[in-house]
């Protein structure tokens, strides 16, 4: 074997051999060249599709929100709209309920001041049964007007496009009042004692932006001045605690120790009108005089 590549050898000059690898070494970088082209678009769109983000869901269009959405507002829009109609005034009624109401009632008998969603109940897909309660200006026989709390439940249906009442607004007895409470603040404490003049300090700082709060509130507690003050002036009316004290020994009290304390307040506005506040307060000593450390979210309960 070795013989016959040896005779196929001399049997090619040395230049004609030159002259064939060289051919075959050009057609075969051509043919790589030629690959190199065509493959290269192939990666970069290969790479393309396996790089690519992954594509979002599709966002909600707006009348998609709109169409799975509660219609409390327009409810207590309808309800307003109900309560405000008059002889002289629709009260834009045809807008919620396109049948309408005439209405005999005089303006300015019933006024509605505010409006409040208590539940809504949906029977059925795209209807509601809306539960609203309102707070409404009623005038008496004297011509003057008193607060009424009424509710009414109104029946909606809708869609993508809109709402739309079924009928008139129903009343309906409001949720019951139930007995009150009793807090658990046992102890009577002195209006000018230690205690009482932090919180009256804290009250006017707090309130009425009269002194620096800074006096009156402990380390790092995060609470800042209503501002504009909501008041001129604070009375404090009555101060409870839920720690009992022995006599004189909230004047010397020990670092650290805490307090409970409810308290009752006049706050005076500008015209010298009366407004009743109360506050759970919870007070903290430090070096021999107590700071408010926080305002508590709800009064302590007695039995809890």
């Amino acid at each position: 074997m070795k013989r016959r590549e040896s005779r196929i050898v001399q049997a090619i000059p040395d230049a004609q051999l030159e002259s064939v690898v060289h051919t075959a070494a050009r057609r075969v970088g051509r043919a790589l060249g030629w690959c190199l082209i065509i493959a290269s678009p192939l990666a970069v769109i290969v790479g393309l599709v396996v790089l690519r983000p992954t594509a979002p869901s599709e966002a909600p269009r707006p009348e998609q929100q709109f169409a799975t959405a509660e219609p409390q507002g327009w409810a207590e829009m309808y309800v307003r709209s109900w309560l405000s109609a008059n002889r002289d005034d629709s009260g834009g009624l045809e807008a919620f309920y396109p049948a309408g109401m005439k209405s005999t009632r005089a303006v300015g008998t019933q006024i509605p001041v505010d409006t409040s969603t208590l539940s809504v109940v949906s029977p059925r897909p795209g209807a509601w049964s809306v539960l609203v309660a309102a707070n409404v200006l009623v005038q008496q026989p004297d011509g003057k007007h008193r607060a009424r709390l009424a509710c009414a439940v109104v029946s909606l249906v809708g869609s993508a496009e809109g709402y739309v009442a079924t009928s008139l607004p129903a009343p309906v007895a409001c949720p019951r009042t139930l007995a009150a409470v009793d807090l658990d603040y046992p102890e009577s404490a002195e209006l000018n004692g230690p205690i009482g003049q932090s919180v009256h300090g804290f009250l006017v700082a707090y309130l009425a932006g009269r002194g620096e709060l800074s006096r009156y509130i402990a380390p790092g507690t995060n609470v800042g001045a209503i501002a504009p003050p909501l008041y001129a002036e604070l009375q404090l009316l009555d101060l409870r605690t839920h720690e009992p004290f022995e006599p004189g020994q909230a004047a010397r009290p020990l670092d650290e120790t805490e307090v409970h304390t409810t308290a009752r307040a006049w706050g005076y506005d500008v015209l010298g009108q009366v407004t009743t506040i109360d506050y759970a307060l919870t007070l903290v000593a430090r070096a021999g005089r107590w700071e408010v450390s926080r305002i508590d979210p709800a009064p302590l309960l007695a039995g809890e």
